[in-house]
């Protein structure tokens, strides 16, 4: 799952670590929640691609075998239950409450249910994982860091708050899956900047401590990199005037980030791994396929 607080570039992050897993040779399911905007493009695909619960195969035949793909569906609560009481045999009745809306009416009531109810399906992907299975890699584009607290800690709540019966058992088998690191990671994404770090550090320490989740390297998203504008302002060789300026501007952005990159690797065990900036107004699908180079350059030089 991937998680961070809002704005960080965690959808970038999702869509590339899918192309450069699928571009490794395999079988990717990337899970967007509430049918998040954007994600289709950056993988290569239509707007509406992956917006339904069937879901969309954007590429295959990628990697050295032609074996990897990336599969991209949407989730929600009434995608959730749906799924679910049809296969208890409701279906007839599963498809009158998402369309009277009571889903919404029980979330209200019952804050936590609806968050239960996705994590349940999400488990029982994790369940079809694997050679034998659909996929070999399941990629969660998930929540803000705010909603990403709540939306992890629900089966904790829901384990004490329901004293028994299906949804008791479901959130307990939720919570397995969230603490075995081989089913479960939540990778946290964040910007070399002093704030965005400062919210990762606590969101971290919070999920360890109230959910006991398992975390991947921090993914810095964004970092600045200019050793040859660095180099010339650290020598002077620059004139006093706008496009010095700009010069002196980038190269002390360059140790801004640099500084907090290091912050990172120092404060949080799993340590990280870097993305650079992309100086454009809008990512493509071929920035993606770029990022998922460098990721996988990162991840091949750290192990």
């Amino acid at each position: 799952m991937v998680a961070g607080k809002g704005g960080v570039g965690k959808t970038t992050v999702t869509a590339a670590m899918a192309r450069a897993s699928a571009d490794l040779g395999l079988r990717v399911l990337v899970v967007t929640l509430n049918s998040r905007q954007g994600l289709s493009e950056l993988l290569g695909g239509t707007p509406t691609d992956g917006s339904d619960y069937d879901g969309t195969t954007i590429s295959s035949g990628l990697g050295p075998k032609k074996t990897g793909s990336i599969l991209l569906r949407s989730l929600t609560a009434s995608d959730a239950l749906q799924d679910y009481l049809a296969t208890q045999g409701l279906a007839l009745l599963a498809k009158r409450l998402v369309s009277t809306g009571v889903v919404g009416v029980v979330a209200s009531a019952a804050p936590g249910i609806d968050d239960l109810l996705v994590l349940g399906k999400l488990k029982h992907l994790v369940g079809l994982t694997g050679p034998e299975g659909d996929h070999d890699l399941i990629i969660v584009d998930g929540p803000a860091a705010g909603h990403a607290m709540s939306f992890l800690q629900s089966p904790a709540a829901m384990a004490k708050t329901i004293s028994g019966g299906p949804l008791h058992s479901q959130a307990n088998e939720v919570l397995a899956m969230l603490h075995d690191p081989e089913k479960c990671r939540v990778i946290m994404v964040t910007l070399p900047e002093t704030t965005p770090v400062n919210e990762l550090l606590e969101t971290t320490a919070l999920l360890t401590e109230t959910v006991g989740v398992h975390f991947g390297p921090v993914v810095i998203n964004g970092v600045d990199q200019a050793p040859e504008i660095t180099a010339l302002v650290a020598a002077g060789r620059l004139p006093d005037d706008e496009l010095g300026d700009a010069a002196r501007y980038r190269a002390s952005r360059c140790a801004m980030h640099a500084h907090e990159v290091k912050r990172v690797n120092q404060l949080v065990a799993t340590g990280s791994i870097s993305l650079p900036h992309i100086a454009s107004a809008g990512l493509s699908a071929g920035d993606i396929k770029t990022l998922a180079k460098v990721l996988l350059a990162e991840v091949s030089t750290q192990s």
